[in-house]
């Protein structure tokens, strides 16, 4: 008799908020028993097993955390993370914009990912695209774009990414697909898998765009508290390589712009919606910031040599022979060479935290404790471990779940005690960084 308490699912992803909703699992479950819910608690959709006797049944197969990216994972294996220093494999590096102000504008930095999707669709390389579109309120949903005027920019909160796989299910038009990272490897991985291996041939190749996390929902709500306005949807980055959140409802759309904050409020607002110890626990874990599976990698230049760049410069990492191919039929792009060291300097943040994961694994989160692993160098002692201070913990545990009980004021009131130094440095920095622009 199989013994209920040892039998694992996707449940001990969820249970563990460890969910990145990906929706690889319910493509791969023998017994169509895993769903996308959305968790109005955390406000962030999850996998979960609709009931317990299919798992039993399943006799400890468990597929669906074979593909689940929060699990164990070896990069390594699937992506030779381990290359160049932790970058993974690399062919080349380039830095470039889009020659289209239009589209350089309405991109989140150089407007690579729109005018490569214009050059492949109009050589007829590809059929279409795969990426996130705007669907309601806070949803986005990946969908086949061929107009790119409908592809949003950066989009920070927690998405339902389950329809990626779907649409690739449904017909054999040859796709490009675009994702984060985590994105990336649920695709990678199902796609691995003997049962869907005759799918690669519909995807072209696959661009992941280098990710500082994915925060939950609640972030955003948190943030719409804050600034008095009530919020059908967000948009995190408009016009320029700095941050502009716009919120919009039914009678107005107001702007808020991260680098000039009007007051030191306004200063911990912004701080609040994209704080990397408020993100998605699964994040926290993460190792993979510079998606280790694609074929391209596409992010900010935020190199020294772009300093003075306020529309928006991307940085590309080409991983294949098909990464390279695809780059070499871009059109309306200015391209130049880059450099492995750059790619550390423009993303200096991603690459330091990329270990952050190592930090976690003292944090108990309600449910079987679980915490994921990724391998992703030869030995674990090549790692340097994420050391969490105090203060970062209180985010992590207390006011998350502040957030989570929509109780935003004291949300702020302790975020403002725990980082009023840091707050203050950075009020500082920022107003003689604009005078001396001026």
């Amino acid at each position: 008799m199989i013994n209920v308490a040892m039998v694992k699912s996707i449940n001990i992803i969820t249970d563990n908020d460890l969910c990145i909703s990906c929706g690889a699992c319910t493509h791969i479950c023998p017994f169509s028993n895993i769903e996308m819910k959305y968790n109005s608690y955390r406000e962030k959709w999850e996998a979960s097993a609709k009931s317990t006797e299919p798992c039993l049944k399943c006799g400890g197969i468990n597929k669906c955390l074979e593909v689940c990216p929060s699990y164990d994972m070896d990069y390594i294996k699937l992506a030779g993370s381990n290359k160049n220093n932790l970058l993974g494999k690399i062919k080349n590096v380039y830095n470039g914009f889009s020659m289209d102000n239009t589209n350089r504008l309405a991109s989140s930095s150089g407007g690579f990912i729109r005018e490569l999707c214009l050059s492949l669709m109009k050589a007829k390389v590809i059929d279409t695209v795969i990426s996130i579109m705007h669907h309601k309120g806070l949803d986005y949903l990946p969908s086949p774009i061929k107009d790119v005027s409908l592809m949003p920019n950066s989009i920070y909160h927690n998405i339902n990414y389950e329809n990626a796989f779907k649409i690739l299910k449904k017909s054999d038009r040859k796709y490009l697909v675009i994702g984060l990272p985590c994105q990336i490897t649920s695709i990678e991985k199902l796609l691995h898998l003997k049962k869907f291996s005759f799918l690669k041939e519909r995807v072209y190749a696959k661009v992941a765009l280098m990710c500082g996390y994915s925060f939950d929902r609640i972030n955003a709500l948190a943030f719409a508290y804050y600034s008095k306005v009530d919020i059908n949807e967000i948009s995190y980055r408009e016009k320029g390589r700095y941050r502009k959140t716009r919120i919009t409802n039914k009678f107005e759309s107001k702007v808020f712009d991260f680098l000039k904050p009007k007051s030191f409020s306004e200063l911990i607002n912004n701080r609040l919606l994209v704080d990397r110890f408020l993100v998605q626990n699964g994040c926290l874990y993460c190792v993979d910031h510079m998606g280790y599976c694609a074929d391209i990698v596409a992010g900010d230049a935020w190199q020294r040599r772009y300093k003075d760049d306020y529309i928006g410069t991307n940085i590309l990492i080409s991983r294949t022979a098909k990464g390279e191919e695809a780059i070499s039929k871009i059109n309306n792009f200015h391209i130049e060479k880059g450099f492995k060291n750059e790619i550390i300097e423009s993303q200096s943040i991603l690459y330091a935290l990329g270990s952050i994961g190592e930090g976690m694994r003292d944090i108990k989160f309600k449910g079987k404790y679980f915490y994921p692993h990724h391998k992703r160098t030869i030995n674990s002692e090549d790692i340097k471990a994420f050391k969490f201070g105090i203060f970062d913990l209180l985010k992590i545990k207390v006011i998350k779940k502040l957030f989570r009980e929509r109780r935003f004021a004291l949300a702020k009131i302790c975020f403002a005690l725990i980082g009023s130094k840091s707050l203050i440095k950075y009020r500082i920095e920022n107003y003689i960084r604009r005078v001396s622009l001026k």
